[in-house]
């Protein structure tokens, strides 16, 4: 059963009314357990000036961090990868080291 809510408005609704509803500024929710998730905003809904602008600095600071890092670098990937491989090799000679340490138990009994 979907759910239109606005404010302190629920109102149940079919699935063919969603549409409707959305175009009255309602968002669209389901209930999940004893409350209701939505699933679908309205998209007349708008997001303040002033939130915009925090996530517009934190996110250019974030890339800043980013750049500064290295991370992103096709040379540091290079060597990401180069860290990975070498890990393998190292798990593949511990396993090996494993199995022949279990053969030589198993010989002894």
């Amino acid at each position: 059963m979907l759910y239109a809510v606005k404010g302190n408005k629920q109102l149940q609704i079919d699935d063919a009314e969603r549409d409707t509803y959305l175009k009255l500024g309602y968002d669209i929710a389901t209930q999940e357990g004893d409350r209701l998730e939505v699933v679908e905003n309205a998209p007349s809904k708008t997001v303040p000036y002033k939130d915009h602008e925090v996530v517009v600095r934190e996110n250019v600071e974030l890339k800043r961090q980013v750049a500064a890092s290295g991370t992103g670098s096709a040379e540091a990937q290079a060597a990401l990868k180069k860290q990975l491989e070498d890990a393998r090799k190292e798990i593949e000679s511990l396993k090996a080291q494993l199995a022949d340490t279990k053969k030589t138990a198993k010989a002894d009994k």
